[in-house]
């Protein structure tokens, strides 16, 4: 092994005085300077025994023997004294003997301290949230509204009283009604006139109320001009009026069953009216008490609108519809019947 350390220190001088004696001009680097060693105050004596440990492994088992290569070395050993020092704590040293080859054994165990916290030393608590009882009432305020407290069912919202109220005023009973609609009350009578002979009415009713608005005289008619009648108010008289004067209370009738010819005209046709088909009405009269009235509103410019408005509504529901603008005899009211033709209806 000597000869082979003063073979690498020769070859290392060498090379040095080879750099030393090159050219300026050459184009290699300028070797660096090595940095010079950090010398420590003073070792460690646990230090200087593992060095000396180190380098006992390192000589050769039997030095400057005949036949012996220096270069031959034997396996180096690392023993737990040359690993990295452990993290600190209290450590116990128990030697254990050799192994095989004659090293020596060291085993170290850790020894654990465990602390315990006093609680004394432990943070204070935090102060409570100025929001705190608002964030705690919310909290509760959402449970309730996801479990009801009880199986009952909420109270109802207000005003759902008059919404109730007001469907009842517009449903009606079965009291009193006649032609199987509730809304059309009255009596029904026997047979008038003669109706095999085209004056007179098989099945006749006499009708004294029509969804909830009076007529002015009981009138006698077939249902099938009750019931067109009952279509009319609903769906063009009320939409006509609306709320002035708080709606209609009472229609005015002018005329209803009576056997005669159109217009009362001698060896005229047969009116509807002699079938029980048809029904005259002059006018209204609203929840306030005043009128409106066919022969002196049609042409004025507050209740023509109105009057205009029922006539065209009803003509649909009714197969004849006249008013002031059809001849002289129809310029104080309406008349309707339920006469059909092939054509349709006949409205002027």
């Amino acid at each position: 092994m000597i000869r082979t350390l003063s073979m690498l220190v020769a070859a290392g001088f060498t090379a040095g005085v080879a750099a030393a004696e090159a050219p300026n001009t050459s184009l290699r680097p300028v070797a660096r300077s090595a940095p010079e060693p950090a010398v420590p105050a003073a070792a460690p004596a646990e230090v200087a025994v593992l060095a000396a440990a180190t380098m006992a492994t390192l000589t050769p088992t039997a030095p400057g023997a005949e036949g012996q290569d220096d270069t031959a070395l034997p396996p180096v050993r690392f023993d737990a004294g040359i690993r990295p020092r452990p993290r600190s704590g209290v450590f116990l040293q128990k030697e254990i003997g050799a192994d095989d080859a004659g090293y020596g054994m060291v085993e170290v165990t850790r020894q654990v301290v465990r602390v315990g916290f006093n609680p004394e030393f432990r943070p204070s608590a935090r102060p409570p949230h100025p929001l705190a009882k608002e964030m705690v009432l919310l909290a509760a305020a959402s449970s309730r509204a996801a479990t009801p407290d009880s199986p009952h069912p909420k109270v109802r919202p207000a005003g759902f009283e008059k919404l109730f109220k007001r469907r009842s005023r517009n449903s009606y009973g079965s009291a009193g009604s006649v032609c199987g609609v509730n809304a059309i009350k009255g009596t029904a009578i026997k047979p008038v006139g003669r109706p095999g002979s085209g004056c007179g009415i098989a099945s006749p009713v006499r009708v004294t109320e029509i969804a909830g608005v009076r007529l002015s005289m009981p009138s006698t008619m077939d249902c099938t001009t009750a019931k067109a009648t009952y279509s009319w108010i609903e769906k063009g008289m009320k939409p006509a009026v609306g709320k002035r004067g708080g709606g209609v209370a009472q229609i005015k009738v002018a005329a209803h069953y009576a056997c005669r010819t159109r217009n009362n005209r001698p060896g005229g046709k047969l009116s509807e009216h002699a079938k029980g088909h048809a029904i005259d009405i002059s006018g209204f009269v609203l929840k306030d008490g005043s009128q409106i009235s066919v022969l002196k509103g049609w042409r004025t410019r507050k209740d023509g609108k109105i009057l205009k408005r029922m006539h065209k509504a009803a003509c649909g529901p009714y197969g004849t519809v006249l008013g002031p603008n059809a001849d002289r005899y129809h310029q104080d009211h309406f008349h309707f019947d339920t006469a059909r033709y092939r054509s349709g209806a006949y409205c002027k």
